[in-house]
């Protein structure tokens, strides 16, 4: 079961060079010092979640995994999910984000908090 709800927010699709589009993983806030979306792309109908937060120092490593079912469209867009902030990192300036995939992928991000 994933953690969070999704998230119809976010930042707007990036643009990459020669006109493509940036699909990497992002972070945001949802609500600055309190809840943050969590963006990553793939089947809509078997998103990558997240299943598991364990808060660090400073830090935060995400577990995320593909959920949905065996059977999976052959669509590829985004799908958010928006967190709680932990309230250990509450007041942080930055906090550093490792995504952990199934796959064995981790994705290393920096929330930047506002001030």
């Amino acid at each position: 079961m994933a953690l969070g709800e999704v998230y119809a927010g976010g930042d707007p699709e990036t643009s990459g060079t020669a006109g493509t589009v940036d699909v990497s993983p992002t972070v945001g806030w949802v609500a600055p010092g309190q809840s943050f979306y969590v963006k990553t792309y793939g089947s809509s109908s078997c998103p990558n979640a997240p299943v598991r937060l364990a808060a660090g120092e400073a830090s935060l490593r995400i577990t995320m995994t593909r959920i949905g079912g065996s059977t999976c469209t052959a669509d590829f867009g985004p799908t958010s999910y928006a967190l709680d902030l932990p309230e250990s990192l509450e007041g942080a300036l930055s906090i550093a984000i490792t995504l952990d995939f199934q796959d064995g992928e981790q994705v290393d991000l920096i929330l930047r908090c506002a001030l």
